[in-house]
């Protein structure tokens, strides 16, 4: 606990900007809630700098929307990749949906004021009652979890209510595999959970204290002046 003084403007949710919520800041805070602090509300870990796996992560990301979107062939560099494309072809398809919810579960705009928490979806086709989500992923499926899709279910359902039913897998493009199918339609216990990490992430803002959790991801972090801090040995 930190009884070092005042809460920092900062951290004080009365005074600094509401915190919207991602899925990106959920996993960030499971893993370490000081480095989640650092990068999504102080804000003060320099300025962002996108590394070449991220650049090829959004570059991969905006080929696949063309060529679902208009058939728009991929890349030479990427088209061993379109036998996960193809199946796509017959259906009509929702890319790169931008889908946001209100702290109620309600949907709102992604960049609306009340918008609580907010999200993307890479492709999702719907027939009827029943939605297929795809997430194309350009890294590795060693730590697979679908919490991710879980709570693209979510978003999902709050903008089409008519949705029961929703399923969804990773396509694990540098594995040339498509990851297991995941039942993702249990919303409302995704929905609980993100409400109990999102409230868990205002309870520590309102106290001024993030936890140091240390793990072997310690070596990848950009928090360099943490004291867990350590740079991981290439492989």
């Amino acid at each position: 606990m930190n009884d070092a003084g005042p809460i920092p403007d900062f951290l004080d949710r009365t005074k600094a900007p509401k915190l919207v919520g991602t899925y990106t800041i959920l996993n960030t805070y499971k893993n370490c809630p000081h480095q989640m602090s650092r990068r999504y509300i102080t804000k003060d870990l320099g300025a962002f700098v996108e590394t070449p796996e991220m650049k090829f992560g959004n570059d991969v990301h905006s080929a696949f929307e063309l060529r679902i979107s208009t058939r728009k062939p991929l890349p030479v560099s990427m088209a061993q990749w379109e036998e996960f494309a193809k199946p796509f072809d017959p259906h009509e398809v929702l890319v790169e949906q931008k889908l946001g919810i209100t702290r109620e579960g309600k949907p709102t705009g992604f960049w609306d004021q009340d918008c609580w928490f907010r999200g993307k979806s890479d492709a999702v086709i719907i027939k009827g009652n029943t939605a297929y989500v795809a997430d194309f992923k350009t890294g590795g499926s060693k730590y697979e979890d679908p919490f991710e899709l879980e709570v693209g279910a979510v978003l999902l359902q709050a903008k089409y209510p008519r949705v029961s039913t929703v399923k969804g897998n990773y396509i694990w493009l540098r594995e040339n595999r498509s990851g297991a199918m995941h039942q993702l339609s249990d919303t409302n216990a995704t929905f609980a959970k993100m409400k109990h990490l999102m409230d868990e992430i205002e309870r520590d803002r309102a106290r001024g204290w993030f936890e140091k959790r240390k793990s072997g991801l310690c070596g990848y972090c950009s928090v360099a002046d943490c004291e867990h801090y350590f740079v991981a040995r290439p492989k």
